[in-house]
């Protein structure tokens, strides 16, 4: 801790004392050279959404009304992610207290990548983000290929959250401001979650309950962008949508080669309260995996899960102090046949809250966070935990610097699939890194 401590002390006085003498004015990217407009009319602080820029996300990435124009600067944009990063993790072993460590640093490009959006027309529209290039993690002594007919190398970034497509679907968008419809399809992830922790973020990292697995051999978790297709209707300031997707995590075209014909759903309502794009929203997703694909000696059938999500934010501009608090409760359970038992049954839980508080108009933005999953809730010591701080910083109109320091703590305590029993968690891990991003966008 202390050796970290003091690194992130300089660098945070260090990029304070720049954002103090510094007067840029907010980003702006193809969707404000298209309308003439600064950032900041859909982005608090930079990144995060008003409710302006939720109406405009939801609408086809273009303002109601507004005509389209046949001009390629007003539908693409080119943004790049630069990182230097430093982990200590540490292993303890609980009945001897002996601990064996292991350091890393790098510089990454982490990626180098195409937005493009916008109006077609007859209420037509597109959203397409594509991956030029994307840190994949991948070294010969760490990854090497299986040839058993089920696995693969390891994905980019290590944990198959995306591919070098993102997302990419057509949209169409009936007439109105207060009442309109919506429908599209193409690779998609539920407005709801875009709009609390998946994109228009200010943090750099993701909190827990979006990016952890619910149940290890299943890779669903709520951050995910899958191929399907969504309906969505607005009323005033309220918005429902529901979708259906493959929902196969990882292998997302199995359904394509299997007898594998079920298909996910998933249900989002959320409400705005003000302009700064304060809301609340409810998330359901009910799934099938075929787990017994995969790991045919210790499953039967599929896993049968589900999972219900709680979302809000409030973000305020009192008297000139601006901030905003984000929470999050995620809850799930997944149930599936094992060899030995029949109706086994694994519950998830897990939740983020956050402050931010928005200095200089927004243009340096400390945050700290608190981080808990639980993957199975029937015992403890294997719950994972930890605080994250970070500050955001805006110095230029087309770029941020993110620098955040996280440290995470979990047991290895675990529950059997063919007793039911539970063991004896026997070392702590305690993952801690500091990583600063460099990002532009034009």
């Amino acid at each position: 801790m202390k050796k970290y401590g003091h690194k992130l002390l300089v660098g945070l006085m260090v990029m304070g004392l720049v954002a103090l003498i510094s007067d840029t004015s907010h980003a702006i990217a193809a969707w404000s050279r298209k309308y003439g407009m600064s950032c900041n009319v859909c982005h608090v602080a930079g990144y995060k959404l008003t409710r302006a820029g939720q109406k405009f996300l939801r609408n086809g990435h273009q303002i109601a009304g507004q005509d389209k124009e046949d001009n390629l600067s007003d539908y693409v944009s080119l943004t790049a992610k630069v990182r230097a990063w430093q982990t200590n993790k540490n292993v303890e072993t609980l009945a001897t207290g002996a601990e064996t460590t292991e350091d890393r640093n790098s510089f990454e490009l982490h990626a180098l990548s195409l937005y493009s959006g916008g109006p077609l027309d007859k209420g037509f529209s597109y959203f397409t983000e594509m991956y030029l290039h994307e840190n994949e993690k991948k070294n010969p002594l760490e990854n090497a290929r299986k040839d058993d007919g089920l696995s693969e190398d390891e994905s980019d970034m290590g944990d198959w959250a995306r591919s070098k497509l993102a997302e990419a679907y057509l949209q169409y968008t009936s007439p109105g401001e207060d009442l309109y419809y919506m429908g599209r399809m193409g690779r998609i992830m539920p407005w709801i979650i875009h709009l609390h922790g998946g994109g228009a973020r200010l943090e750099y990292s993701r909190p827990l309950p979006m990016t952890e697995t619910v149940f290890s051999e299943n890779p669903y978790r709520a951050f995910s962008r899958q191929y399907g297709a969504s309906a969505g209707v607005n009323f005033q300031d309220a918005f429902l949508e529901l979708g259906v997707v493959n929902g196969t995590g990882k292998y997302e075209n199995t359904v394509e080669i299997g007898t594998d014909t079920h298909k996910d759903i998933f249900l989002s309502i959320d409400y705005s309260f003000d302009e700064n794009g304060s809301m609340a929203g409810l998330y359901y997703y009910k799934g099938r995996y075929p787990v017994n694909w995969f790991a045919p000696t210790k499953y039967l059938g599929d896993d049968s899960f589900d999972q219900l999500g709680l979302l809000g934010n409030y973000t305020f501009n009192l008297k000139g102090i601006q901030g905003a608090f984000i929470g999050a409760y995620f809850a799930g359970a997944s149930k599936f046949d094992t060899a030995a038992i029949s109706g086994f049954e694994q519950k998830s839980q897990g939740y983020y809250i956050e402050a931010q508080s928005h200095l200089k108009d927004g243009e340096l933005s400390p945050y700290l966070r608190w981080d808990f999953f639980d993957a199975d809730t029937s015992f403890a010591d294997n719950e994972k935990r930890g605080p994250v701080l970070g500050v955001h910083w805006k110095p230029m109109e087309h770029g941020r610097f993110v620098l955040e320091w996280s440290e995470y703590k979990n047991k290895n305590a675990s529950r059997s699939l063919t007793t039911d029993t539970i063991t004896a968690a026997t070392t702590e891990t305690t993952n801690r890194s500091a990583t600063l991003e460099l990002q532009f966008i034009f």
